[in-house]
């Protein structure tokens, strides 16, 4: 069922883990609160006591210690499915990028099956790939996997725009893992904007390659950009690479300072880190 994309031992670290698939649904005064598959009823909070109450909710621990009537209420949690989103564009495909991603979005789908939460993949290179909704089990966990087994790495990336065009049709508020390199013209502010109107829960992965962190070639080269296929020749120097490596640095300095305002994790990890080590992270980075 994993196509290769996770070993026996990878399995089972992922098992071990957990992602907290809920998210706050208000607060309940209590008296009908019925149980049902993917909420939980938590206590929140005291309020004076008002006549018509369930005396059932009545803390009478607090009236023993302060003669004073208070009652119980309870914060409701409902499931949140998880969205994946995966950059597919040909700018992935540098430097084995689009393999660790692959890997990653399995690792992560693999938890959430396990933890019986709903998920879904959304690939998306100038828009999103596909419009399927949030399942759980284990014929969602397959089809996830065939989907990033077959997945390619191809045309150009409209983050923004597909994240946007996305939020728009106002899916289910959910937890959205946004895996990319983020190296995308036309920003990716907009929409993670759009994400976190939707009510959404935002993790943005980025991953680089060691090219991309650290360029190898010196003297006469020809720069070539993957997505659009043009190209500009050049003499590449110590200057160059300087400036290079300062342009890069304030790019991921800027994409991390949106995620602090929008108080969403930020993760950035090298294409040849080990993808289920980096969901491990990710998944007690969230935590915090």
């Amino acid at each position: 069922m994993t196509d290769g994309l996770l070993s026996p031992s990878e399995l089972r670290a992922l098992a071990r883990a957990r992602l907290s698939l809920r998210r706050p649904g208000g607060v309940l005064p209590g008296g009908h609160l019925a149980r049902r598959r993917g909420t939980s009823i938590e206590f929140a909070d005291h309020r004076p006591y008002q006549p018509g109450d369930d005396f059932r909710l009545i803390d009478w621990a607090v009236y023993a210690r302060h003669r004073r009537l208070v009652t119980k209420t309870f914060a409701h949690e409902v499931e949140a499915p998880l969205y994946l989103f995966l950059d597919a564009s040909r700018s992935m495909g540098e430097g084995d990028k689009a393999g660790f991603a692959r890997r990653l979005a399995a690792a992560l789908a693999f938890v959430a099956y396990r933890g019986q939460d709903r998920f879904v993949l959304h690939p998306f290179r100038d828009r999103l790939a596909t419009a399927a909704t949030p399942r759980r089990g284990r014929s969602a966990l397959a089809a996830a996997f065939q989907s990033l087994h077959d997945l390619s790495s191809e045309g150009v990336t409209d983050l923004s725009g597909s994240l946007t065009a996305w939020a728009e049709t106002g899916p289910e508020p959910g937890l959205c893992v946004v895996i990319s390199d983020f190296l995308c013209p036309s920003g990716y502010r907009d929409g993670l904007l759009a994400l976190r109107h939707g009510r959404h829960s935002i993790a943005a992965v980025q991953v680089l390659s060691g090219s991309d962190l650290d360029p190898p070639r010196w003297g006469e080269v020809r720069l070539l950009d993957v997505e659009t296929r043009r190209g500009r020749s050049l003499v590449l120097g110590a200057g160059a690479v300087r400036a290079y490596r300062d342009a890069l640095r304030q790019w991921n300095e800027g994409l991390a300072d949106a995620c602090r305002e929008l108080r969403s994790p930020y993760f950035l990890f090298r294409s040849d880190a080990a993808p289920v080590e980096a969901a491990l992270t990710v998944l007690a980075g969230w935590g915090r």
